[in-house]
């Protein structure tokens, strides 16, 4: 007996998209967070290679985010038969594939080091594309009280699924860092599994819906300000931290431990603000999230110039507190505002990825003056923090200048 196939205005069901988003976050984390270390530990990337690999993530990750809803479209204009759960398919087969390079060719006995930068580059280009397509799913179907619910819980399983990678990448590094790769491989048929029972389309928004407040329009884009910056910073450090752990003390075994603890932190703010609403329409949530982030980053940095492993792990904790507190506030104002195409997704993940790119450059641009002895090796940490609390601020301003221009020439041309 066959089972019936869902059909086009099915709102898909909020558990399977919660078991894609949590299989297939261990799967980004892995890439994101982890392939750092397992490049470290198989190949011994330096400290410019690792900032290079962060670099390259980023700068795929944004044009593929940016893409996801105008591929979607171009197949709809032409008739394709190739709905969004087929494009879904296709991407996570794909991921799934190409992290097993890697681990095939170290097991072939040929050098598997090159195919670390191909796997970053492909693995990013493929989830630039699959995420904003989920959180399309997500809010198909679903306005206020629902999708608050819907992307409360999205937001728990995902950075949840991070910190497990971490757990489960440490045992990988000392023993066989490229195998754990392969466990992604793994991971993406399982996702397929659940992606088949997805409704071909994500569902239309309800005829029936109020509309949301303007204020979270503003919101919105204060949101969207904060978070690029949140991931310059979160990307200028994931690299960082695997040498400033070592200088610590802290061994390669436990360095994604010591790591989780700011992802713990992000789960645990991510929680209250689910289950405590308090804070939708509050402008004030944003300002923790912009100051606890401030404070944690510059903690991270100073913590290995005075050895200190409590200071790190206090700040790694208040870092993760900003870092859940922004994510949470951007992707939900994205989603109510205008979440229902892939493009609200998309311009999400492009910010998340300009992030991706701005932080690891700014560690290149630190690594490459050292080694070129512009400036001493003592001088690597205050000049990372330096140059990214200096493009942070900029960036800042610069986009709260834009939007004070294009709100002046919107009066003009209303009046």
């Amino acid at each position: 007996m066959t089972q019936p196939q869902p059909n086009n205005h099915t709102r898909a069901p909020l558990w399977r998209i919660l078991t894609i988003t949590a299989v297939l976050s261990v799967g980004t984390g892995s890439i994101t967070q982890g392939l750092y270390f397992v490049a470290e530990a198989s190949c011994g990337f330096g400290r410019a290679s690792q900032f290079l690999l962060g670099v390259v993530m980023g700068l795929i990750y944004i044009p593929a985010a940016l893409a996801a809803g105008p591929v979607i479209r171009s197949l709809d204009a032409r008739g394709s038969r190739l709905a969004p759960r087929t494009l879904l398919i296709v991407l996570i087969t794909f991921a799934g594939l190409i992290a097993l390079l890697p681990p095939a060719l170290h097991r072939s006995g040929l050098d598997a080091c090159w195919s670390i930068w191909l796997t970053a580059a492909a693995y990013s280009a493929c989830t630039g594309l699959i995420w904003p397509i989920v959180e399309w799913y997500l809010s198909g179907g679903r306005k206020h009280a629902a999708l608050r619910m819907a992307a409360g819980r999205f937001n728990i399983v995902w950075t949840s699924a991070i910190v497990a990678c971490a757990w489960i990448l440490a045992p990988f590094l000392e023993r066989a860092p490229l195998d754990f790769l392969a466990v992604l491989a793994a991971l993406h048929a399982a996702a397929l599994a659940v992606v088949l029972g997805l409704p071909p389309r994500p569902q239309p928004p309800l005829d029936d819906e109020t509309p949301h407040p303007l204020a979270y329009e503003r919101l919105l884009s204060t949101a969207r300000r904060l978070l690029p910056i949140s991931y310059v910073l979160m990307s200028a450090l994931a690299p960082y931290l695997v040498g400033a752990l070592a200088a610590i003390g802290v061994a390669i075994a436990w360095q994604p431990v010591v790591v989780s603890i700011w992802l713990v932190a992000r789960v645990v703010t991510m929680i209250t603000l689910e289950r405590w609403h308090g804070w939708h329409g509050s402008p004030a949530m944003l300002a923790v999230g912009a100051a606890t982030l401030t404070l944690g980053f510059a903690g991270c940095i100073l913590a290995p110039l005075a050895a200190s492993l409590p200071l790190m792990a206090a700040a790694l904790a208040v870092f993760g507190v900003g870092m859940g507190t922004i994510y949470t506030a951007a992707l939900y104002y994205a989603l109510e505002v205008g979440g229902h195409s892939a493009d609200a997704g998309g311009t999400h993940e492009a910010l998340i990825g300009a992030g991706y790119t701005a932080g690891p450059a700014i560690g290149l641009a630190a690594a490459i003056a050292v080694d070129s002895q512009a400036i001493p090796e003592s001088g690597f940490s205050v000049a990372i923090v330096i140059t990214a609390a200096a493009v942070c601020t900029l960036a800042y301003a610069a986009a709260s200048r834009l939007r004070t221009k294009t709100n002046q020439n919107n009066e003009n041309y209303n009046a």
